[in-house]
């Protein structure tokens, strides 16, 4: 199966941000026989809807799958292969974590695809800040009418409405793949300890201070031997 681990990072600040978590990724590509990317020029404007621009990608160059993370992501060395088989060995899924089991996300789903003249009645609601997918699955990537980007936390709830319009089943991913610092609050991780792919979402209003925080989890992780 040919795949690939992709990430993005638009602007200066971001791209700074990806010289210090990129190693990790392309050291986590390599373990794995996986190609790696990084796009760091938006195909589409919000840029962070040049996440929808994977289904090009697995059209264009033969990908059966891609590994997406965001820029602000630490990946351990002792991540496992996150598109390994499942549990039918299949390596065709959607496989993402699901923080609609704790966090009220699925009513803004409900009433945008109602804007966009869609009913759905929402299963999960997934974190697009790290997932993995096949090209079994591209419909996640259905663009929105031309020039109508809706902005409910970003391009997430968008591609979270295209996973239930064309019947999608998930294939959940466990929170220490995806640990973030609401995620470790409600189950209990330690990043530093049970995390092998920590995620700094929603702390980039302040940059600076994002990246200096990456840079000391990044020591602290190698000097438990991660």
């Amino acid at each position: 199966m040919k795949r690939t681990l992709v990430t993005q990072a638009f602007g200066d600040k971001w791209q700074e941000l990806l010289k210090v978590t990129q190693p990790r990724m392309e050291a986590y590509a390599k373990r794995y026989a996986i190609d790696f990317m990084a796009i760091t020029k938006p195909v589409i404007e919000p840029v962070q809807y040049s996440k929808l621009a994977i289904g090009n990608i697995m059209l264009a160059r033969g990908y059966e799958q891609v590994m997406f993370v965001d820029a602000d992501v630490l990946i351990t060395d002792d991540c496992e292969d996150v598109g390994c088989p499942d549990s039918e060995g299949s390596q065709h899924f959607f496989c993402a974590f699901d923080e609609g089991e704790y966090l009220d996300r699925k009513h803004g789903m409900v009433e945008l695809a109602k804007g966009f003249g869609g009913k759905i009645t929402p299963r999960f609601y997934v974190n697009t800040g790290v997932f993995v997918v096949s090209n079994k699955f591209l419909g996640l990537f259905s663009c929105p009418p031309f020039g109508c980007y809706p902005d409910h936390f970003g391009e997430q709830t968008w591609m979270n409405i295209q996973a239930h319009l064309w019947g999608m089943e998930l294939t959940p991913l466990d929170p220490a793949y995806n640990c973030m610092t609401s995620v470790e609050s409600h189950f209990g991780l330690d990043r530093y300890k049970d995390a092998y792919i920590i995620h700094y979402a929603g702390q980039s209003q302040d940059m600076d201070k994002l990246i200096e925080l990456v840079k000391s989890d990044d020591a602290k992780l190698r000097e438990a031997g991660r």
